[in-house]
């Protein structure tokens, strides 16, 4: 029985490689460069689509959401009362198993040095066990420290404990002190507990406090939050849709009754639907990871065709051995076992730079570098990932021999023996490169006109003037305890005092005092509001809104239009006056019917929910924030009364830190706190992520894509010439000139290009087609609004081929066609 032994194969076939150190380089590293990259990717995407959540019965899990709607139209997406979700916590429900609050915010810890701000999580008892969150310390919230019984304990995060406190076994017991407020440290949570992701995507609590003590203020039927969330588990075969009609048929008298006399709510009505927590942490991720994965796909495609044609290269280059052989009786089995050995000895180190690689990339996600992702945390070089790159270079060494021991021409082999050699074109089926290149040239220009238009956008956002003033630094300030001992006037007044001192101490050149800024460190859309003619709001136009003194308007990068800005006096009294931007002065220019939004000075105007009008005194420049395509907003001269931002502006070349604003507001209270401090330019840069990554990622995308295409084109063309040379020596002595020979090389290589240039339209039409009859593709979108983008890939393309035929004719043209005709 004959004995087959692998390690011979491996031997011979490792020496071989040897002899062509740069045809293996260049394989291992097309290979370990995009595998390791789709590698990563498709995990990605499995943890966020298939992988089971780190949950006790995660499919049962639940968040209670709603939406606002105002005759038949959709006012608001996310909105909810706080008090519907604590009434429907408090009672019983005999679909529901366990229920849960959840509440986020920053506050400042006033005992521990430097005085942290930290990510707060205000939960009831059931939510950590809802999540079977491991502890590494201590105990849960028991049922006693829930809602209502104004019990002040916390649990602390891993970090937490070891940042913070060193990890000391000792810590229960110990109290953190927020607001005034001392709270018993009674667990802590272990470094392998996988938070979900309810609330702003990166969002990540460091502390965890008793629901009791969350900084909502009282429950009521009139207010919402996104910083609020019920959660349910339901009981085995509960219809979700049908608990949440429950919701809606028991709610909709009570919101009718509690909003009677409010004049935007009282014409509104809520939709009430149970949103599953997977769906929810997975929040806007899909089309980032899908398009992520598309993306090395491509990558991979080319790098398998670029491959290709360099091993297809290599055994016509090795004819002569090959014909040999087959004469000495090898068969397609033996040359199958020789492709599959190299292949495999290729795969070993492909393989580490593979995963070497999507390492690399896990770290990348993690760090932040491509946006806020869930579930990144359970990422990594696991089992999985090394089983499924083993398995994909496993398959792919098995496709190519195969395919590559089919592409040989045997018995053309062997005549081309009796020939020297020459005219040998016939071993390999020439429709076979011509399918190899026109391949990777469509690969290589899908590639370039998908990146170049998300390219261009992302660059169209970065270079957008945005209105701001970038020279700024943003200071969100806490009142601790004096949170609930002031009285709003008394509040605002010391606000104001703050302001001023700090003005002071730093030498800045303004110093003003507001609400949430347009663009700050909390989630996006928090100002949203709307503005109407008439008190009732039934024709409003939305607008985000804003609210601030004078100096803070100044230092937000507003530039006055006509009119005038508030006064100190206006700002003190509190007047019911408005500043618009000057898209919304456009709106409301439109509705009058005005010639002018001159016109628009001193007209009244009702903000949402408002019964007292408001005048109109001036019209200020847009501010043109990342991620709003709308502009149109309104400015008030309402101080906060919690809460605070300070909006300062040194003189150029001086700075400021957190510990110089802490000095100056103690100098006002003991109370008064930094939570917050930020540059501007820190805050804009963070919302323009994104555009930033994409440029980064798309560009290094087209170039390695064209690097790989280039690399795969050069071996095919190249290989093509050196099979036509006896032909071309022929055309040469027969009188052909260098420029024609030149001429019908290129039209020869250029087919190919043509080819995919016909495919790809094809595939357009296609596209286009299909929307007709209501299928949606977002490829055909990209390429319908960007023409420029696919006629400025294709001529990257053709220069790229042309470049590659001039490279690869001129030796050949330059020598004497004699030494072609010997074969020289």
């Amino acid at each position: 029985m004959p004995h087959f032994s692998l390690l011979p194969w491996l031997q011979t076939a490792s020496l071989l490689l040897r002899r062509n150190q740069l045809y293996a380089l260049t394989i291992i590293l097309t290979l370990g460069l995009t595998l390791g990259a789709l590698v990563a990717t498709f995990n990605l995407n499995y943890q966020l689509f298939v992988a089971p959540l780190p949950y006790p019965d995660a499919d049962r899990l639940h968040l209670v959401r709603g939406s606002m709607w105002q005759q038949d139209k959709l006012v608001s997406p996310e909105w909810l009362p706080t008090q519907a979700q604590q009434d429907i916590y408090r009672q019983s429900w005999p679909e529901v198993e366990t229920k849960a609050l959840h509440n986020i915010s920053i506050d400042v810890e006033q005992q521990l040095p430097a005085n942290p701000s930290f990510n707060i999580g205000a939960v009831t008892p059931e939510f950590l066990p809802m999540f079977n969150a491991p502890l590494a310390l201590g105990r849960y919230f028991t049922a006693e420290e829930g809602l209502d019984s104004q019990l002040p304990v916390a649990i602390l995060s891993y970090a937490v404990w070891q940042q913070h406190f060193q990890g000391a076994s000792d810590v229960l017991g110990k109290t953190l002190q927020f607001r005034g407020v001392s709270f018993a440290i009674v667990g802590v949570l272990a470094q392998d507990f996988v938070e979900p992701v309810l609330a702003a995507p990166g969002w990540s609590t460091d502390i965890w406090l008793s629901y009791d003590f969350n900084d909502m203020g009282t429950p009521s039927w009139s207010l919402a939050s996104t910083q609020i969330h019920l959660l349910l588990k339901l009981k085995p075969d509960s219809n979700p849709q049908q608990l949440a009609h429950s919701f809606q048929q028991w709610a909709a008298p009570e919101f009718s009754s509690a909003n009677l006399n409010n004049n935007f709510l009282q014409n509104s009505n809520l939709s009430w639907h149970l949103v599953p927590v997977r769906s929810r942490i997975l929040g806007d991720a899909a089309g980032l990871s899908l398009s992520l994965l598309a993306g090395s796909m491509l990558l991979c495609a080319i790098a398998i065709a670029n491959v290709a044609n360099l091993v297809l290269g290599r055994a016509m280059a090795q004819q002569r051995s090959l014909t040999i052989r087959i004469a000495l009786g090898a068969r397609a089995s033996h040359l199958f076992r020789q492709y599959l050995s190299e292949f495999s000895v290729l795969a070993m180190p492909a393989l580490l730079l593979c995963l070497t690689v999507a390492e690399a990339c896990y770290q990348s996600l993690q760090a932040g570098y491509a946006g806020p992702l869930p579930r990144l945390q359970e990422l990594g070089s696991g089992t999985f990932s090394v089983l499924f790159a083993v398995g994909l270079l496993i398959i792919l060494c098995l496709t190519l021999a195969l395919w590559l021991t089919r592409q040989l021409n045997y018995r053309q082999l062997q005549q081309s023996l009796q020939q020297s050699g020459k005219g040998t074109a016939v071993q390999v089926s020439g429709r076979t490169r011509q399918l190899l290149l026109m391949s990777q040239t469509l690969f290589c220009l899908v590639t370039l006109i998908y990146c170049s238009q998300i390219f261009v956008q992302a660059l169209a956002k970065l270079r957008q003037s945005s209105g701001l003033d970038l020279h700024t630094y943003q200071v969100a300030l806490t009142q601790g305890s004096l949170l609930n001992n002031l009285e709003p006037a008394e509040s605002r007044q010391l606000f104001a005092q703050a302001a001023e001192t700090v003005k002071q101490q730093s030498n800045a050149n303004l110093a003003g005092l507001g609400a949430y800024p347009p663009l700050s460190y909390w989630q996006a859309g928090f100002p949203m509001s709307s503005v109407s003619w008439q008190a009732d709001a039934s024709s409003s136009v939305a607008a985000s809104r804003y609210s601030g003194d004078t100096e803070y308007l100044t230092a937000l990068g507003l530039q006055l239009q006509t009119g005038e800005l508030f006064s100190p006096q206006q700002v003190l009294n509190q007047d019911n006056v408005v500043l618009i931007s000057v898209s919304l002065a456009r709106r409301l220019t439109a509705d009058l019917g005005l010639d002018s939004s001159t016109g628009l000075l001193d007209k009244p105007l009702y903000l949402r929910g408002a019964t007292t009008s408001r005048r109109i005194i001036g019209i200020v420049s847009d501010l043109t924030l990342p991620g709003r395509s709308d502009a149109a907003a309104v400015y008030t001269p309402q101080l906060p009364s919690a809460f605070p931002h300070l909006l300062l502006r040194l003189p150029d070349g001086q700075h400021l830190s957190r510990e110089q604003v802490n000095q100056a507001l103690a100098q006002v209270h003991p109370q008064l706190k930094v939570f917050r401090f930020n540059s501007s330019a820190d805050i804009f840069a963070a919302h323009t992520q994104d555009a930033k990554v994409a440029t980064v990622v798309t560009a290094a995308l087209s170039l390695l894509a064209l690097a790989l295409a280039g690399l795969g084109i050069f071996a095919v063309i190249r290989t093509q010439i050196q099979l036509r040379q006896y032909e071309l020596a022929v055309r040469q002595s027969l009188g052909a000139r260098p420029k024609h020979l030149l001429q019908l090389t290129l039209l020869d290589s250029l087919k190919p290009l043509l080819w995919a240039v016909l495919l790809l339209a094809v595939a357009y039409s296609a596209l286009q087609l299909s929307l007709r009859f209501g299928w949606s593709f977002g490829f055909a979108a990209q390429l319908q609004i960007a023409p420029l983008n696919a006629t400025v890939a294709l001529l990257t393309v053709l220069l790229l081929t042309t470049l590659i035929v001039l490279a690869c004719v001129r030796p050949l043209l330059n020598r004497p066609a004699i030494q072609a005709l010997r074969g020289q």
